[in-house]
């Protein structure tokens, strides 16, 4: 039976978000399951922004039809009510960045806790140091809750969503779809590079001598380096009969491997910290690089793949559409400009990128070499009349659709400047199988 499934993602309570969903209800009618590629909300343990949001933008309402969120266009005031979408289809997530919260032990609000994540890694060296007196029996799970408290966790995300195997990377068979989901994304960390900045390349001043308080730069949440065990898991998935023998084979995660967008710089890999003292021996700066070989979805995830057979990996994280072809045929989609974007860097629009660092961060295009596809059907015009290969709006608004019975991605955008326009498909394309 043919399926018709949404891809959506970076959800977040934004503006358009309910006026996204109200439109796929509109012209596609029940679709058969939704795909959200991560960052489904902003604070995960605000139960609001699941439930209830008092901007009427709730996670959940939006995707039943049961928000109620003003847009202000142009003068222009329409009310969205989002779609009626997960009554009768399925709800496949991916982990972003938004599903994780930082350290409970050093702040009391949600903001400051969810801003705060610390790397488990540096929390065990400092477990280790003081645990005779942090835990003088050698309690495995006083451990465990020290290390929570002190790191980061996806609780309320796990509760919600309750993902087979107690892991935030699982594989699931929809129909003819083998969809293998992921856990890749980091900690956003700010490109500023003031001294008040705690960011991606550096600390704050402030903090130099208190190393409990380092942000350790856009650190990964979750290993999928080679050898890992997610990487180990997904060699295992990508070689199981349920992979092989599925018509398509979707990947998804949040983190890009290929965009034109602002969120796929730096490279995907562990932070390289550089401490530089005085003659004294005082900290005059603590920062940060990220080797460009080293990108863990470049270097170790793609090959396998590639390999594999996989047409179609679909993920978020930086407000935009656009799409990419790599050489055998394999189709990357980002399709999360639904609520806002953060832009599209092309041309004369160039990423802030930090000066005088050892590594090469790329200002311009996909940092990792494919050309963005134009679309095929009706493009969006820039300023210059020529076909834009993105969407990148704060008024228009972006969806796409997986037909399983023809096998294609299709692609819609609506201007919500004009609540009374149609939705324009403006994309498609054809997964191999």
């Amino acid at each position: 039976m043919p399926l018709k499934i949404l891809l959506t993602s970076d959800h977040q309570l934004m503006p358009m978000t309910a006026a996204n969903l109200q439109k796929v209800a509109e012209t596609i009618g029940k679709v058969d399951a939704v795909f959200v590629a991560g960052d489904l909300i902003n604070i995960p343990d605000r139960a609001s922004e699941w439930f209830d949001d008092y901007r009427g933008r709730g996670f959940f309402p939006c995707l039943q039809g049961r928000a109620f969120s003003e847009l202000e266009k142009e003068g222009i005031k329409t009310v969205y009510k989002g779609g009626e979408l997960i009554q009768y289809a399925p709800l496949f997530p991916a982990i972003g960045n938004h599903e994780i919260m930082g350290r409970f032990a050093t702040n009391t609000k949600l903001d400051e806790q969810f801003n705060d994540p610390f790397p488990r890694k540096i929390a065990e060296k400092i477990y280790d140091r003081t645990a005779a007196t942090l835990n003088p029996t050698r309690d495995a799970a006083v451990r465990k809750k020290w290390l929570k408290n002190n790191t980061f966790n996806s609780d309320t995300y796990d509760e919600i969503f309750n993902i087979p195997g107690g892991k935030n990377y699982y594989a699931a068979t929809f129909g003819d779809v083998r969809l293998v989901t992921l856990y890749i994304t980091n900690i956003w960390r700010t490109p500023n590079l003031d001294p008040g900045a705690r960011g991606r390349y550096r600390e704050r001043d402030e903090d130099f001598n208190y190393p409990e308080k380092w942000g350790y730069g856009q650190h990964i949440f979750e290993p999928i380096v080679k050898g890992g065990e997610q990487y180990n898991w997904l060699q295992q998935e990508l070689n199981s009969s349920e992979f092989q023998q599925a018509k398509y084979k979707i990947v998804m995660f949040h983190h890009p491997p290929h965009s034109l967008g602002d969120n796929i710089v730096p490279a995907y890999t562990d932070p390289v910290q550089t401490v530089d003292r005085t003659e004294n021996g005082e900290i005059k700066m603590v920062r940060y690089e990220y080797p460009k070989e080293r990108d863990y979805i470049i270097r170790d995830v793609v090959p396998l793949l590639e390999k594999a057979g996989v047409q179609l990996v679909f993920y978020g994280h930086s407000h935009l559409w656009n799409r990419f072809v790599s050489e055998s045929g394999m189709h990357f989609l980002e399709s999360s400009n639904v609520g806002n974007s953060y832009g599209a860097f092309m041309g004369k629009k160039r990423r802030f990128v930090p000066p005088a660092f050892q590594e090469e961060y790329t200002a311009v295009g996909d940092p990792n070499g494919l050309e963005p596809v134009v679309p095929n059907v009706a493009p969006l015009l820039g300023e210059d009349d020529r076909p834009l290969p993105y969407i990148e709006s704060n008024d228009i608004t972006a969806f796409s659709i997986f037909d399983t019975g023809k096998g294609t991605v299709s692609s819609y955008y609506f201007d919500t400047r004009k609540p009374d326009s149609s939705v324009v498909m403006f994309d498609e394309f054809k997964l191999k199988n």
